[in-house]
């Protein structure tokens, strides 16, 4: 017994020592996330070198708009491949809070049509939603179906999405349900005299997998606390398939010529890294409330990350 109560005791001195040795290595690392110079980079141009956006109701809705779109084309990649030239238009009614976006001419005449709509605005946000308008919705032959709840923060530099996205295979009329969920940091600056608005974000596509067809009889049996688990985990899950990350620049137009440039860029999965969309509209109008403006959008594999500039 007491040779038991010394290896015991020992085995505790290992214990707590190891445990010291993993504590001073978590205080104090050897090795430095790679990642770490590129967040002190977005988090000191954020902080201290720029100031909130000053978005009227009219770029809130525009805006929203075109990260529907973008949000709805990255999806589109997954199932029917990374390609494809779309023309898109977004115009907004005057500062009520309404907007609606055309891909290649909208909904009825080969393409999609998205309306979108502000809540009133109150002391903690602005509600965003935005769907698909009613008719056959194409994406270059693909049939789709967009249902999308998003938010500005109180200050407009937080932006986030979450829409549930339904494809339609041309060929079969089978479909797959997506949701697709996004982030981004919104900021100012003024160069050169004129007021740029910028973004930085992070994007998240999940597919949705059924686990079986009909929900299990035993599980009505289940008790209170635990049977709307079993109901989610029973009925299905969306799984993450891809990452997206994304900046822009937008130019409010103050007189001259505004634009707006967007490249959003797939990270994962690794053997679809390097699929792009890139938004280009140099013929953006901002003006008595409105928000309009044509582009060009280009989807397919570019050569490295396009956030180095206006490439």
């Amino acid at each position: 017994m007491k040779t038991r109560k010394h290896n015991l005791s020992a085995l505790a001195v290992g214990v707590a020592l190891a445990t010291a040795s993993l504590s001073a290595q978590a205080v104090n690392p050897t090795v430095g996330n790679p990642a770490a110079q590129g967040g002190r980079s977005i988090i000191f141009n954020e902080l201290f070198r720029a100031t909130p956006p000053t978005f009227n109701r009219g770029e809130q809705v525009g805006l929203c708009l075109l990260e529907s779109v973008v949000g709805l084309l990255a999806t589109r990649t997954n199932d029917f491949g990374c390609s494809g030239t779309y023309d898109l238009s977004i115009d907004t009614f005057d500062s009520d809070g309404g907007g609606i976006a055309e891909i290649d001419l909208g909904v009825g005449n080969g393409g999609t049509t998205l309306i979108g709509e502000l809540d009133p605005t109150r002391d903690i946000g602005t509600r965003c939603n935005v769907k698909t308008a009613d008719g056959r919705n194409l994406l270059q032959r693909v049939g789709v179906e967009y249902d999308g709840d998003h938010g500005w923060s109180k200050t407009n530099e937080i932006f986030n999405s979450d829409a549930y996205i339904k494809l339609i295979d041309p060929q079969t009329g089978g479909y797959n349900k997506y949701r697709e969920v996004n982030i981004k940091d919104y900021f100012k600056q003024v160069i050169r005299g004129r007021s740029w608005e910028f973004d930085w974000g992070l994007e998240d596509v999940k597919k949705f997998r059924s686990n079986v067809r009909d929900f299990p009889s035993e599980l009505r049996l289940a008790d209170d606390n635990n049977v709307e688990r079993s109901r989610r985990t029973w009925r299905g899950f969306y799984y993450p398939v891809q990452k997206w990350q994304e900046a822009s620049w937008y130019q409010h137009e103050n007189g001259q010529e505004g634009g707006l440039w967007l490249r959003k860029y797939q990270v994962i999965p690794r053997s679809a890294a390097g699929c792009a969309i890139h938004v280009e509209a140099d013929d953006l109008f901002n003006g008595s409330g409105e928000f309009q403006m044509h582009a060009n959008i280009r989807v397919g594999k570019f050569p490295r990350p396009p956030f180095f500039g206006l490439e």
